[in-house]
């Protein structure tokens, strides 16, 4: 009996040693039984804020938009970046302004300004003319100026950032280095190289052309690079879309092309989940590629909170009749639901959306200009043609 308790304990002992957390998002699985995403799929309560309408409000074309605990920050086309309340839509201040001043930022070649939200401690970063930082409080109050000496390394202008408590976390879209991942120290200024990413630079000697196609945020998270070169490859990024997030204490990393959601430290990173796509996996080492991407796939952007993680992806990614995608993961059972196509429809007041960001406290969001409501949400928030748009949240 003794011997018989010896081999069951040592034979669980194994079984346990060989027990691995389930880390992997069934993708190419879930592909062969597509399902239907709605906004109520996601949340109960689907609430729609309408931004208040005046001259000083007044939101231009492209709008994006940053939900925080209480207010929403808002940028445009030629317009400084605007503050509303989250619970009612009413306007609240301009925050800064575009100017060459010492307190002014900048905004690019379309007009747009480029910004990221420290959320635990309320501070705006917006992109200055240089390769520095302007930072703003959310009263409006210019509170300091950050400039990197290194813009080859550490361009800002085509990293995308991810702030908090005086950590800027970096990630260069552009694939130019051997580290384009970094953490910036905003006290004393010093940055650290994060390691481990896998990288295969960039033919940039044979690049033919780059075109940009601006402002669908919600197909690819930003807006959408698009670079050809001379041997008929391509490759397509979105600079600003949302590669780097966190998560309670972690901070994520989804590069694209690469099927692993990453969790850094601060110099390098490991493994937190993958996307398993079976035959439709697209190597990061034939991303460059166009033949045969109508069967592969291309995972644009993820969302997480606490619940679940949202990511949009498509096929045929380089080709005009490329088909949007969006997904859910649960994480408590790892469930996962795929739909084609990306509009979600709120059941109860029969509306489409789509899903483009996820807010300081974990809720989904969407924007729809008045134009794309349909009677109910009109009726409701009192939209006319020509007013601002309706920031939905999935709460």
């Amino acid at each position: 009996m003794k011997v018989l308790y010896v081999i069951f304990i040592c034979v669980l002992y194994s079984c346990m040693q060989n027990v691995e957390p389930d880390n992997k998002i069934n993708v190419g699985a879930a592909m062969n039984a597509l399902g239907k995403i709605t906004a109520q799929t996601i949340s109960s309560n689907v609430r729609y804020v309408a931004l208040e309408t005046n001259d000083s409000s007044l939101v231009g074309e492209m709008p994006d938009m940053r939900v925080l605990e209480h207010a929403i920050l808002v940028s445009s086309v030629n317009q400084c970046l605007k503050l509303f309340d989250r619970s009612t839509g009413k306007f609240i201040r301009d925050i800064g302004h575009v100017g060459t001043d010492p307190q002014g930022y900048a905004k690019d070649a379309w007009g747009k300004v480029n910004y990221w939200v420290d959320y635990d401690q309320n501070i705006i970063y917006v992109l200055g003319w240089g390769n520095d930082l302007i930072l703003y409080d959310l009263a409006g109050n210019y509170k300091d100026r950050i400039c990197i000496d290194d813009n080859v390394r550490y361009n800002l202008q085509q990293s995308y950032l991810y702030v908090t408590y005086g950590k800027l976390w970096g990630h260069n879209k552009l694939d130019i280095s051997k580290s384009p991942l970094f953490c910036i120290d905003e006290n004393s200024n010093h940055i650290t190289d994060i390691v481990g990413l896998p990288i295969d630079l960039l033919p940039m000697d044979d690049l033919q052309s780059i075109s940009e196609l601006l402002g669908d945020y919600a197909s690819y998270g930003g807006d959408l690079t698009m670079a050809s070169f001379a041997n008929g490859g391509k490759f397509y990024t979105a600079i600003n879309s949302p590669s780097l997030w966190r998560f309670e204490n972690d901070i994520r990393l989804k590069q694209t092309f690469n099927d692993t959601i990453y969790t850094l430290s601060d110099s390098k990173i490991k493994p937190y989940l993958i996307f398993e796509l079976g035959d439709w996996a697209w190597q990061y080492q034939d991303r460059l590629e166009e033949g045969g991407c109508e069967k592969k796939i291309m995972i644009d952007y993820a969302l997480e909170n606490e619940r679940c993680i949202y990511f949009h992806f498509h096929t045929g990614f380089y080709t005009k009749n490329r088909q949007a995608f969006c997904g859910l993961y649960y994480k408590a059972d790892h469930r996962v639901v795929l739909m084609c196509g990306d509009r979600l429809l709120d059941t109860v007041n029969r509306q489409s959306l789509r899903v483009r960001g996820v807010s300081s406290d974990g809720c989904f969001i969407a924007l729809l200009q008045p134009d794309e409501l349909c009677d109910e949400v009109k009726k409701k928030t009192g939209s006319k043609e020509e007013d601002n748009p309706i920031v939905v949240i999935l709460e």
